[in-house]
């Protein structure tokens, strides 16, 4: 029996297990009074779909009785299973571009060989990243390449920042909020106060934000926190999360995550002071050398690089070439 709480009147949160921490997706299902819409999926996984039909019964309809979808963003948990719902219920389908362009290839990725990308390996090695250490097949993830992830790569609307977008009785406002993935959007019932955050606005936990070979020269981080920043101009009163409880204070929530941020980079700052260091070599020291599965290696590595490159960016730290390899040092 799958859990569903009414939230707000005609708001329901509906829980899908996933097979990962964290171990529970919450997706939002809005009755807009002559339509309904989801926002988020869950990953296309028999347990996942069981449990999002019967999310879906206790309100009282089926999936087919879909009238729009929503993604945050393009990531497994939230979007794994946005093709087969479409199909099912023709339901007009919103995403960010960027998040259509990345569903994409990460569906491009899982067709490919593990070994088939010659410039990633090029930019593991240029950070440190002792590539030849790790099996290539550990680097991904389990799900890649698989049914799990059927996410829409085409939608049908595509969504840009300050969008508003009517639905029956209900006004649901695009704020874009770039960092955690580049086209990250949350979404705001301006006459409820309602935010409902995807993965952008956590209660307990911090999302991923990292650098990878496909933006080598970006600056997530330092688009993750203009976006905790921007969030904060919205009158909130209810914080609807992809992941732990329900809350209210937005904005303080909002600045603690910056916050664990710059005492984060100020920590590895102060690892580059003595002498210059990779990515890599940076990650181990502030996210713990112990035995763990290379993709965690892998995303310590790629969040400290982001990390590092903020602060290049801002003028704390400069980059360069060393060996081979890019370096960073405290200025």
């Amino acid at each position: 029996m799958s859990k569903v709480v009414e939230v707000h009147p005609g708001i329901y949160e509906i829980f899908l297990p996933l097979p990962m921490r964290p171990t529970i997706i919450n997706v939002y299902l809005i009755d807009c009074h002559g339509a309904w819409t989801l926002i988020d999926t869950g990953m296309n996984s028999p347990e996942s779909m069981r449990t999002l039909e019967d999310g879906f019964g206790q309100v009282g309809i089926k999936i087919e009785d879909l009238d729009v979808l929503i993604a945050t963003h393009h990531h497994i948990d939230h979007f794994g299973a946005s093709g087969v719902i479409r199909r099912r219920s023709h339901a007009k389908t919103y995403v960010h571009p960027l998040e259509a362009e990345r569903a994409g290839r990460m569906l491009m990725f899982g067709r490919m060989g593990p070994g088939e990308r010659p410039e990633s390996r090029a930019f593991f090695e240029m950070h440190g990243f002792p590539i030849e250490q790790y099996p290539a097949a550990g680097m991904r993830p389990m799900w890649m390449g698989t049914e799990m992830y059927s996410p829409v790569t085409e939608p049908d609307h595509a969504i840009k920042d300050g969008d508003v977008l009517k639905v029956g009785e209900r006004t649901l406002e695009f704020i874009w909020t770039p960092g955690h993935s580049p086209g990250h959007n949350v979404v705001y019932l301006r006459k409820e106060k309602i935010l409902i955050v995807g993965d952008h606005l956590l209660p307990k936990i911090t999302p991923h934000v990292g650098i990878y070979p496909d933006n080598p020269d970006g600056n997530p981080l330092g688009d993750f926190i203009n976006s905790q920043l921007k969030v904060q101009r919205y009158d909130v009163e209810s914080v609807l999360p992809a992941h732990g409880g329900v809350y209210s204070d937005h904005r303080h929530r909002a600045n603690q995550i910056i916050e664990h941020h710059r005492y984060r980079e100020a920590e590895m700052l102060d690892l580059v002071k003595k002498r210059p260091k990779t990515a890599f070599e940076v990650a181990q020291e502030v996210f713990g050398g112990e035995e763990r599965p290379i993709f965690h290696v892998m995303a310590a590595t790629f969040e400290t690089l982001a990390h590092l490159q903020l602060s290049c960016i801002e003028g704390r730290a400069r980059k360069f070439e060393r060996d081979n390899k890019v370096v960073f040092q405290t200025l």
